[in-house]
C-alpha cells in the first residue's frame, strides 16, 4: 500500500517508508516524536482518515507557503542575510530554520514569527532541524549525543559554533527545542 500511495518504490520497503514518513512530517501531517515514535499532529487528528489529513495539511501548506516569504525575508533582515555561525551569505546555501518545530508551533502567528527562527547554511539546519545540535542561551552550539565525531568536526569546520545576539524570544524557544533534542517530545507549554 505504502509503494502504491507513494508512486514510487525505493530500494527496500524501509527506505520507502522513511522516504514517505519524511514527507508526512515535512507537510505537517505526522509529527516525529523521537526514538522511531511518531504521531498524528493535532491539526490532522480531526480528519476521517489519513488521506483527508493529508490533502488537508496540503492544501494549508500551500496557503503557509505564501507567508513562509515573510518568514524568510524577516530572518535575513533580523540575521543580516547571512548564517549567524558560518557567515555565509549566499542565498541558495541558507535555510530559515524554525526552532519550535512548524507541527508544533501552536498557530499560524508562530510559524511565521522571526523570533521562532534562525538563518542557518544548510549543513547547520539540517543538524538541528534533525535536533542533532542545538544552542544554549548563551549562542553555544550543543551537540545531542549520538552524533558522530566526524559529523561535529564538520560542522565546526564549516565556521563557528557560537551564535551571537540571540534575543529572549529566540532563547525561550530554544529551551523548548533543547527539551525536544534530549526528550524527543515537544513541550506543550
Amino acid at each position: 500500500m505504502v509503494v502504491t500511495d507513494a508512486q514510487s518504490e525505493g530500494a527496500t520497503p524501509a527506505q520507502t517508508m522513511s522516504r514517505v514518513l519524511q514527507e508526512l512530517r515535512d507537510e505537517g501531517v505526522v509529527i516525529f516524536d523521537g526514538r522511531g515514535r511518531y504521531r498524528l499532529a493535532e491539526s490532522s487528528a480531526a480528519e476521517p482518515d489519513a488521506q483527508s489529513a493529508i490533502r488537508t495539511q496540503r492544501e494549508e501548506l500551500r496557503l503557509a507557503r505564501v507567508g513562509q516569504g515573510r518568514f524568510r525575508n524577516g530572518l535575513e533582515a533580523r540575521w543580516g542575510a547571512k548564517c549567524p555561525l558560518t557567515q555565509i551569505a549566499d542565498r541558495q546555501l541558507l535555510r530559515a530554520s524554525h526552532i519550535v518545530a512548524w507541527g508544533a508551533c501552536t498557530d499560524e502567528a508562530e510559524r511565521l514569527n522571526p523570533e521562532n527562527g534562525l538563518l542557518l547554511s544548510a549543513l547547520w539546519d539540517a543538524a538541528f532541524d534533525e535536533g542533532l545540535v542545538s544552542f544554549g542561551d548563551d549562542g553555544v552550539a550543543l551537540a545531542r549525543r549520538g552524533i558522530s565525531p566526524l559529523a561535529v568536526d564538520a560542522l565546526k569546520a564549516s565556521g563557528g559554533d557560537r551564535i551571537d545576539g540571540l534575543s529572549a524570544g529566540n532563547r525561550e524557544r530554544l529551551a523548548m527545542h533543547r527539551h525536544w533534542c534530549t526528550s524527543g517530545i515537544w513541550p506543550t507549554a
